[in-house]
């Protein structure tokens, strides 16, 4: 099979999840129980804390546009959703790939994943898929490797103020790093990484050892309360409640082998299996700077996933953990193919596999199945969701003609299998 444009498809489909992802931010605005609002109320009136500069934005857009805070941050949610889908589409709409490719792009734990699991939608970490996708842009060869680093110095020390848990994915930078500015050594790449880090770590330093104290949370939520009527709940009783000091194991206790770790252990094994298969089989084309040199490109990569551990040690949105890894490690696959860092190699050796992919019918319904059928919950107890597309399409339809679901001849089997197994 040969390698196929991606334009249309990929258009297509960012315009899916960017009406989608609007469209459900409008309607989680007014939520009262909602984590993606909740940790954009997080700010500075009761003191330094973490997390708090998203707040004061929100804040400031509030009272220069004379609007809700609620209204500032749907804005701000919706324009930072845009803005991400419409440059990781500019940066790939020109793309030929392959069908291992074409499922990796399309993994249910990659662009569909907030509009499907509500839950993540919204959340602050599309900062820094934003800040990764314009990294990758800038390492274009018409920018220089100064304005790459700079942008790097400055803006990642600003995304650890909104939300600090970005230090952990900054190894996906320093492959950037390396490559634009051809570090050949180890040393190298260590100076010029802490060279660009270094007022990233002064700034995570300085947020864990200032910590929000329990009288500078209660003045935070009684602002909120009496300039906005908004209370402290979800993701701003946390900020307290939950530290950053590595005190949270105990949330654990909830969940077990079978069938919560399992299950996400297939999640892994299941949702990256498309881009690690385009990895496995594949190397480096030079070995012209240090990652190259040393390392393997599967290597490469399950070396990235190690710093993010901490993260499912400490959390239970576990859905959220692995859709941030899988969205800048499959961004980051595509920068090593465009520039042609590693070899685009695909043999179907499988005879099996040569006849699925002689077949399109069946190539297209196990695409279905894979891409759109399912997803995994945010939490690590959650079950896996299925039907996503479908529930998409049918549950934001449910808010615009405002009905309650398929509810014409309630005895119809038909109808009772609907609200049973697809609802």
């Amino acid at each position: 099979m040969k390698n196929i444009k991606i334009n249309n498809k990929i258009l297509l489909f960012s315009c899916f999840i960017i009406f989608y992802a609007v469209f459900n931010l409008y309607f989680k605005q007014n939520v009262g129980n909602d984590t993606s609002i909740s940790e954009w109320l997080i700010n500075y009136n009761g003191g330094f804390t973490r997390r708090g500069l998203g707040g004061e934005i929100n804040i400031f857009i509030s009272n220069i546009f004379d609007i809700s805070l609620r209204s500032a941050i749907f804005y701000l949610q919706s324009f930072l959703h845009i803005i991400f889908i419409v440059f990781l589409y500019f940066y790939l709409k020109n793309l030929y790939l392959n069908i291992f490719q074409i499922f990796a792009l399309f993994s249910p734990l990659f662009l569909i994943y907030p509009v499907a699991e509500l839950e993540a939608l919204g959340r602050k970490e599309i900062l820094l898929l934003i800040s990764f996708i314009v990294s990758v842009h800038l390492t274009n060869k018409k920018f220089s490797a100064k304005l790459f680093n700079y942008q790097i110095l400055i803006t990642f020390p600003i995304l650890c103020l909104i939300w600090e848990q970005v230090v952990l994915f900054a190894p996906f930078y320093v492959v950037l790093i390396v490559y634009k500015n051809n570090l050949k050594t180890f040393k190298s790449s260590l100076k010029y990484s802490f060279f660009i880090f270094a007022p990233s770590i002064i700034t995570f330093l300085l947020i864990f050892n200032n910590p929000l104290s329990m009288e500078g949370h209660k003045m935070m939520c009684e602002f909120l309360q009496i300039e906005f009527n908004e209370r402290c709940y979800m993701s701003a009783v946390l900020l307290v409640k939950n530290t950053i000091y590595f005190d949270t194991l105990h949330i654990h206790t909830s969940a077990k082998f079978f069938p919560h770790y399992f299950r996400y252990l297939l999640v892994f094994i299941i949702g990256f299996g498309f881009l690690h298969l385009s990895l496995v089989t594949n190397h480096f084309t030079n070995k012209e700077n240090f990652i190259s040199a040393h390392f393997k490109p599967i290597y490469l990569f399950f070396l990235l996933y190690l710093p993010v551990v901490p993260l499912f040690i400490f959390g239970l949105d576990w859905g959220r953990w692995i859709n941030i890894m899988y969205s800048l490690s499959i961004i980051l696959y595509f920068y090593l193919l465009k520039n042609s860092h590693i070899t685009n190699l695909y043999v179907a050796r499988s005879k099996l596999l040569k006849k699925i992919l002689e077949k399109k019918i069946i190539l297209f319904f196990i695409f279905y199945l894979f891409a759109f059928y399912w997803n995994p919950k945010t939490v690590i107890t959650g079950d896996i969701a299925t039907n996503s597309l479908y529930k998409i399409v049918y549950n934001s339809s449910k808010k615009i003609f405002n009905f309650g679901g398929i509810r014409i001849f309630q005895d119809n089997p038909v109808i009772k299998f609907h609200k049973k197994y697809i609802e």
